[in-house]
């Protein structure tokens, strides 16, 4: 088995998964999606900053930290566009969690992926 620090990196990673499936499945507020999407990518991030590389390019938490990131200020752009109110009355828009729990989906597997390799 590796060391702590890999087993909570992965035990991380489960629970956003977790967390972004519940998400899809609920409601019509988008913004416990987006917030999930900013957790992932600080955690993205965090990992990146105790992974000493020794190539010359970034690792794969830096780049999936940096993909997630920018999806989940798409989604809050998205959130925040007004609509008319005749679209309003009868659906919801679901873009928003869609492209949020992407971003957390993207941001779990590149941290499984990390950690496994």
């Amino acid at each position: 088995m590796g060391s702590l620090g890999t087993v909570v990196v992965v035990l991380v990673a489960v629970a956003l998964l977790v967390a972004a499936f519940l998400q899809l499945r609920s409601g019509p507020l988008p913004f416990p999606a987006i917030i999930t999407a900013a957790l992932t990518c600080a955690v993205c991030y965090t990992v990146a900053g105790t992974v000493s590389s020794s190539g010359s390019g970034p690792s794969v938490p830096t780049v999936v930290g940096s993909l997630v990131g920018v999806l989940a200020l798409v989604a809050m752009v998205v959130s925040l566009v007004p609509r008319r109110p005749q679209a309003e009355a009868g659906r919801d828009r679901r873009s928003p969690i869609v492209i949020a729990v992407a971003g957390t989906v993207i941001g779990a597997v590149g941290l499984l992926v990390h950690q496994l390799l």
